[in-house]
């Protein structure tokens, strides 16, 4: 009845006592019971929602895909599939303006680089197109694309593309040039169903997320095999954040954490009343995580309480 309780508050695992009180009270009833289970459980608590962005009538919205946080400026980006499809807003979460009417035919990833452009995929038109924070269209990459889902930076400003349809990933120069690829269509390590999301740690290690396969696969940074890791569900987007892999599953509107080390579930959190549809993630520097909902067209941002 305890563990019930507990999951239906979206308490998962940790290792030191809640701080809400309610999820306090729980920990502290299950430790009269000396259950480690429902001890662990009552431990982690589920991230807070702080609202959502205030996105003007002004932008005809459609599914809300992707977000980006610029760590230098603090400004928020959003892709959706609507017109003016990105939108940017101060650190504050004021509207400053939104561009791109016309240009996109599927809008789905967006990312910001360490220089504050602002990068988007389209599926559709099967390109990359590079911003300036005010909207300039600097670039437009299309190396042999089909229908690329999203991108990451490593640390020496080259860029890595989960290229879907081709069922690769692709390693290109910072100025948008094929440097190699790795990976194909299958269900084998090292093979993609739909490679529809990626993540990048400090050992420019990248994380992808199989999407079909219900799996994350982890590669060294020139796309040698290191890990796959399952048991969440089907990974949709994903991100590094300090020693966790947070992961959005679109199909069980949740999120899930997975440890860096080794893949297991640390905690997972949500349901279909607090999220629809979680897609592209991603955080700010106090830690604030960015979730954009696909089916709710909306971003909604959590921190843990």
């Amino acid at each position: 009845m305890l563990l019930q309780e507990l999951s239906h508050r979206g308490l998962t695992e940790s290792s030191s006592p809640p701080r809400q009180p309610a999820a306090r009270a729980l920990f502290a009833e299950a430790s009269r019971y000396n259950d480690k289970t429902m001890m662990l459980a009552a431990a982690a608590a589920a991230y807070v929602s702080l609202g959502f962005l205030s996105i003007p009538d002004s932008v005809k919205l459609g599914a809300m895909s992707a977000v980006a946080v610029d760590a230098r400026t603090g400004n928020t980006y959003v892709l959706h599939r609507g017109e003016k499809p990105v939108v940017a807003f101060d650190k504050k979460g004021k509207f400053l303006r939104a561009w791109g009417e016309g240009m996109f035919k599927v809008a789905h990833g967006l990312r910001v680089d360490r220089q504050g452009n602002v990068w988007t995929t389209d599926n559709g038109n099967h390109m990359l197109r590079k911003f300036s924070p005010d909207g300039k269209l600097l670039a437009t990459i299309n190396e042999g694309f089909r229908a690329p889902d999203d991108m990451v930076f490593s640390k020496d400003g080259s860029i890595y593309v989960a290229d879907s349809g081709n069922g690769r990933i692709a390693h290109l120069s910072p100025e948008g040039k094929l440097i190699s690829s790795f990976g194909k269509k299958g269900k084998g390590n090292g093979e993609f169903a739909t490679a529809h999301g990626l993540a990048i740690d400090s050992q420019d290690r990248i994380y992808v997320a199989d999407r079909g396969n219900q799996r994350v696969q982890v590669f060294s940074p020139d796309g040698k095999f290191i890990a796959a890791w399952d048991g969440f569900g089907n990974p949709f987007g994903m991100l590094v954040h300090g020693k966790e892999l947070i992961v959005s599953e679109g199909d069980k509107n949740q999120i899930f954490h997975l440890s860096l080390t080794d893949g297991k579930i640390v905690r997972s959190w949500g349901d279909k009343s607090v999220l629809q549809l979680p897609h592209i993630m991603s955080v700010d520097k106090r830690g604030r995580l960015y979730v954009a909902e696909v089916n709710g067209k909306r971003v909604q941002m959590f921190k843990r309480p």
